[in-house]
């Protein structure tokens, strides 16, 4: 429609522009196709100015139609290619016009200027020597650098590169603010087309730049078999003003010493909702968490090297300065593997607080002796967030996770989510019979009527990759129904676990081990044999994991009717 708009608006103007010009001055060819090269120009400028428009973090375009991240890659990728396609036609057409300019006579050559067509001879270089005639005939420069600039762009972002080499995908986009620069000068009215974008987008960088000027305390803990769990205190005035009570919500983290130049993007396991309210009002930070995995091979203790300013001593009497840890999750998790730095204090058991987050009680009155030692450092991060994912579980009476590897993270947000709505139940539930003078606080006849009655996750996990606690063993629902809930990260007895949940709580957890001889998680059998409970009804479903698992979820999703999901795909 927009395009169309701009064809009924500057098709005629255009084309009665060249015509008369041409005719007027005996040129009698090409001159509807100078008119459609000046359109395509148009139509480059109008596309350009959506392709700046932000489209995660600060986006407008995001929050006013509340699109979520992956709806607002595909437009920006559908505009990407739309201009790409479009400066080739531009180009094209150009191309195509010069052999009709080479078989002009000498004198008709002057009334359309090959270099700037648009303007008359006198008005461009070499007609115009001045440094207005100059910039004027730039024209064909300006549009071929851009071009070339646009090409390495859309080299990089093809999915054979992009998926092996996403830094270099990520910095030759930042070539655009250059290509932008060019391209205003190719045409003045490429900035009025795009100002607007450019406007929302240093209003983003400016915002993002805002929130990573503070560091942050935060600790990273090994929890065993490649996984490990980052902590730390969120400045509380990030929630201000925020109205979102999605539990899942991302984060964007730049720690200097694995990357100066990287933000990755985690999704916390903390529902930051619940976490607001069951922190006191007199603190000034909450305490959030992340979960990762570092990939490849974990190495043993006796595999792990020893630096020593900066080389690595393991062959001998030979030190080898060795590149290390690749990928940016491997230098972070590196810090708690180091074994020159000791061992962090013992981990308090999260227990008390679950335990306070379910009753309601104080956050001061419960105490355990159940704890853990893990390797734990402190450093200091940069963090830039919350941004959240338009998912609202609470919708649902039924609401189902699958996820795999460490796509667990959502789950673990979406069930301290679940945990805190039967809180909010349980409390509201006691007050209204201690009101009513009610002999039982859990009275069938007053019970609340909630819409969200349901949590189920599945977890497809390598067993190689499986961390398993001391005191659970054996129990791999139960163990992984408290991984839910204790964020992988206490030592203690299943029986104060069932303090809290209880043995029948309506939060169910399944563990799938995959690996040799092992089946793998079968969405789709999941999902019908709980669509076939009498009591499962308002199903959605939450997708983590690897594409190829997502995209299985999405095909057994779209084949049972009534079922709404939602897939969390960072791939771009």
């Amino acid at each position: 429609m927009l395009y169309g708009i701009v064809v009924g608006v500057w098709w005629i103007r255009l084309r009665d522009y060249f015509e008369q010009r041409g005719i007027e001055s005996g040129v009698l060819e090409g001159n509807k196709r100078l008119a459609a090269i000046a359109l395509t120009g148009h139509w480059c400028d109008i596309t350009m100015g959506m392709v700046l428009i932000p489209i995660s973090r600060h986006s407008a375009l995001a929050s006013f139609f509340k699109l979520s991240v992956a709806t607002t890659l595909a437009f920006h990728m559908l505009t990407a290619y739309t201009l790409f396609a479009l400066i080739l036609l531009h180009g094209f057409l150009y191309v195509s016009w010069v052999p009709v300019f080479n078989s002009l006579s000498e004198a008709l050559r002057m009334v359309f200027p090959v270099l700037n067509p648009t303007y008359l001879y006198n008005e461009t270089w070499p007609g115009n020597s001045s440094a207005l005639g100059v910039w004027r005939a730039s024209l064909i420069f300006t549009g071929l650098t851009t071009t070339l600039i646009l090409v390495v762009i859309f080299v990089t972002t093809l999915p054979q590169i992009r998926g092996k080499h996403f830094n270099l995908f990520y910095f030759t986009h930042l070539l655009v603010i250059v290509a932008v620069i060019i391209i205003c000068l190719h045409a003045s009215t490429m900035f009025y087309c795009t100002a607007p974008g450019l406007a929302m987008w240093v209003l983003d960088w400016g915002m993002r730049l805002y929130e990573l000027r503070k560091r942050l305390d935060s600790k990273v803990t090994s929890l065993g078999n490649g996984w490990y769990l980052l902590g730390l205190q969120l400045p509380r005035h990030r929630l201000d003003g925020c109205a979102c009570t999605s539990p899942l919500a991302h984060f964007y983290i730049h720690h200097a010493e694995s990357s100066v130049r990287e933000l990755h993007p985690f999704t916390t396991i903390t529902h930051l909702a619940s976490q607001n309210i069951i922190t006191p009002q007199t603190e000034d930070d909450l305490s959030i968490e992340f979960l990762f995995r570092k990939r490849g091979k974990v190495p043993t203790d006796q595999e792990l090297p020893t630096r020593k300013h900066g080389w690595t001593t393991g062959f001998g009497l030979i030190n080898v300065k060795v590149k290390l840890n690749f990928q940016w999750t491997d230098k972070l998790s590196s810090l708690a593997d180091d074994p020159n730095l000791g061992l962090g204090e013992p981990k308090e058991s999260v227990m008390p607080r679950l335990r306070r987050a379910f009753s309601g009680q104080s956050t001061h009155t419960v105490t355990t002796n159940a704890t853990q030692e893990h390797k734990t450092i402190s450093i200091e991060l940069r963090v830039e967030g919350p941004y959240f994912t338009p998912a609202d579980p609470s919708r649902y009476r039924t609401v189902i996770c699958f996820v795999a590897g460490t796509g667990v993270s959502g789950a673990l947000a979406i069930a301290s989510s679940f945990v805190e709505v039967k809180r909010q139940q349980a409390e509201n539930l006691a007050k209204y019979n201690e009101m009513n003078h009610l002999a039982g606080p859990y009275s069938s006849k007053h019970r609340s009527k909630s819409i969200w009655e349901r949590c189920i996750v599945f977890w497809s996990v390598r067993e190689g990759e499986y961390v398993e606690l001391e005191g659970l063993k054996g129990t791999k629902a139960t163990y992984a129904t408290y991984l839910i809930i204790a964020r992988l990260h206490a030592k203690i007895a299943y029986s104060n676990f069932a303090t809290i949940v209880g043995p029948t709580s309506p939060l169910e957890v399944h563990v799938n081990l995959t690996g040799k001889d092992r089946p793998r998680l079968n969405i789709e059998e999941s999902l019908a044999t709980i669509r076939g409970q009498p009591d499962a009804s308002s199903i959605w479903v939450y997708l983590s994991g690897p594409n190829a698992f997502i995209e299985a979820g999405e095909k057994a999703c779209k084949a049972a009717p009534g079922v709404e999901w939602y897939g969390a795909r960072w791939d771009i």
